[in-house]
């Protein structure tokens, strides 16, 4: 499909709902065709952000915690997010501070992605960090965070059965597994992955 060309006119605009993070729009649509409906649109004041960090041992860190919409314990890669007007490497960096205790020395950018591009405007860029450096941790007072370091073999493993079923966490793992299959990573970071 050549034709990259908007299909919908917007008709109206109603905020229903909006806070710090969000706006919640009902938009009437029109499409091409000449069918009108109406659509929910998540408007995001933030982007969320995922750290695929991996030690020096070739470990990756992954964070429990019960996330209540979903009403389940989850693991995933440490998240978390900033205005979209923020530095994504300076959010992440933050991010893998404060729930793990890391410090990167070496960051890359894996990937950009639309979370729910069909009802949300939310974007989450995720980098893979390495040459960490240990300190303490300091999560936000409403979080109830736990920290698993297992293998990168094990973390892709886990992410292919199901085990981590995160989109961002389960993306960038794939994605690092993938560039590292085809020798598209700097060598120091494919050490890590090989051992």
């Amino acid at each position: 499909m050549t034709d990259r060309t908007n299909p919908w006119v917007t008709l109206s605009r109603e905020r229903r709902y909006e806070d710090r993070y969000l706006g919640v729009d009902l938009d009437q649509l029109r499409h091409e065709s000449g069918r009108e409906h109406p659509h929910v649109a998540l408007r995001f004041k933030v982007f969320g952000v995922a750290v695929l960090p991996v030690d020096p041992a070739g470990r990756v860190t992954l964070i429990g915690q019960y996330r209540y919409v979903l009403d389940r314990f989850t693991w995933e890669l440490p998240r978390g997010s900033g205005s979209v007007s923020d530095d994504a490497l300076a959010t992440a960096r933050r991010e893998l501070s404060e729930e793990t205790g890391d410090e990167a020395g070496s960051w890359l950018e894996l990937l950009r992605l639309d979370a729910s591009p069909g009802i949300s405007s939310e974007r989450v860029p995720g980098f893979v960090a390495w040459n960490l450096t240990r300190g303490p941790s300091h999560p936000d007072p409403q979080e109830s965070l736990r920290l698993r370091r297992l293998p990168f073999a094990a973390a892709l493993d886990e992410a292919l059965s199901g085990a981590i079923t995160d989109g961002p966490s389960v993306a960038l793992l794939l994605c690092l597994a993938e560039r590292a299959r085809r020798g598209d990573l700097p060598e120091d970071l494919s050490a890590l992955l090989r051992e």
